[in-house]
């Protein structure tokens, strides 16, 4: 019975039957092995998410970051967390483009020289025609391939980050349900990121974007940036950043970064929601606008770098497994004792800094309050991050994340 059901799920998720949705989420979920499917449904009717009354539309936004959320746990576990979701898709304003709309409105188009297409879709999207943007992201997708069609839309919101850095938040966030999808799925989010584009960058120039020497000036040292943040000696900076996008490694560079904007996370937690979604993006950047990027986020981002020494860890301990577990539920739920001192505990007795993770997407369902969509991608952006920093440095983004979340 469960393909059938979930079949009729996928239908009623995009309708507003929220009744009816939940109802049968709750007997879906008594099998777990349902999460993935329920998941990629929602990724896909999320991608549709369209409010002209709102200046960022957030749906694609956040089911990305509770998709990677729910990425560190595995069912039951995030149960709670995608339970909500199903309740807050349907709360969501759709475009009605089914993946067969997106096809044909695609095929439409004639196919063309590559270089011809791009400059199409960046003339569509400069003159706000989202119709036309959509259908020629999809065309290229279909004829060059997914990673063509995401490259061009990511590059296109360098021309100008938005505020908050949505721009790229978005161009991310779409691009990654449309890789989660693939092909012809994966055209929904492929289409509105097109028509997402041109609302955001209508009337807004490319930026040109200068291609990096092959032989930097200085090495792909991610220790040397770190120190030559600290000390604020950007004339060595931009460099280091060059020679660590030239050796592909432009996702290492961010390092400093997000460390700075683990411990300044801005308002509503954009800063370091915006550095992890620059990280994410690297993949499909080259590395010439990758070194751009970054050091654009180093220059504006934040001001201040470095880790701070109190929050580095102590000496290891053995404290018991359970009782740290217990400690940690009581931070989660009542925020005391405060999560500093019980996330330190565990990655001191040496609890794997996956397992922390998961157990605090494990408890999102107790939580009741906070704006949602922001504090889903903060917790998400904080989380990713302890988990790229690893052990040692994990301890930064957890408990100013957890201390500031409106839980």
């Amino acid at each position: 019975m469960a393909p059938k059901e979930l079949d009729r799920l996928a239908t009623l998720l995009q309708t507003f039957d929220h009744e009816k949705g939940i109802a049968l989420f709750d007997e879906l979920a008594k099998d777990p092995a349902n999460a993935g499917p329920i998941l990629q449904e929602l990724l896909l009717t999320a991608a549709n998410h369209d409010d002209p009354a709102l200046h960022t539309p957030h749906g694609p936004l956040t089911l990305h970051a509770a998709r990677e959320l729910l990425l560190l746990t595995r069912p039951p576990g995030g149960l709670g967390l995608l339970r909500f979701l199903v309740l807050y898709n349907f709360s969501l304003t759709k475009r009605t483009l089914s993946v067969a709309q997106a096809e044909a409105n695609a095929r439409a188009i004639p196919p063309g020289d590559p270089a011809d297409m791009a400059l199409a879709y960046r003339k569509a999207v400069m003159g706000g025609l989202g119709g036309q943007a959509a259908a020629l992201l999809c065309r290229i997708g279909l004829d060059r391939g997914l990673e063509r069609a995401l490259h061009l839309a990511v590059r296109t919101s360098l021309d100008d980050l938005g505020r908050l850095g949505h721009n790229l938040a978005a161009a991310a966030a779409h691009s990654e349900a449309a890789s989660a999808l693939r092909i012809p799925r994966g055209l929904v989010p492929l289409a509105n990121l097109g028509h997402a584009q041109a609302a955001a960058l209508r009337s807004v120039p490319a930026v040109t974007i200068p291609e990096i020497s092959a032989a930097p000036a200085e090495e792909p040292d991610v220790v040397r940036l770190g120190e030559l943040v600290d000390a604020w000696e950007f004339e060595h900076v931009e460099r280091v950043l060059q020679a660590l996008a030239a050796e592909g490694q432009a996702d290492v560079a961010y390092r400093p970064l997000l460390v700075a904007a683990s411990a300044d996370p801005g308002f509503l937690g954009h800063t370091l929601s915006l550095a992890h979604a620059a990280r994410e993006a690297t993949r499909y950047l080259t590395p010439s606008e990758n070194a751009w990027l970054l050091w654009k986020l180093y220059r504006t981002l934040t001001t201040h770098f470095g880790y701070p020494e109190f929050l580095r860890l102590g000496a290891a301990t053995d404290i018991d497994p359970g009782a740290i577990r217990n400690a940690l539920d009581s931070s989660l739920r009542h925020k005391s004792p405060p999560a500093e001192a019980t996330v330190r505990q565990a990655l001191e007795a040496g609890t794997p800094v996956e397992d922390v993770l998961a157990q605090v997407v494990d408890f999102y369902g107790n939580w009741t309050v906070g704006e949602k969509e922001h504090t889903i991608s903060y917790l998400n952006a904080a989380l990713q991050t302890a988990k790229f920093l690893g052990r040692e440095e994990a301890l930064l983004p957890l408990a100013i994340a957890l201390s500031k979340l409106p839980f």
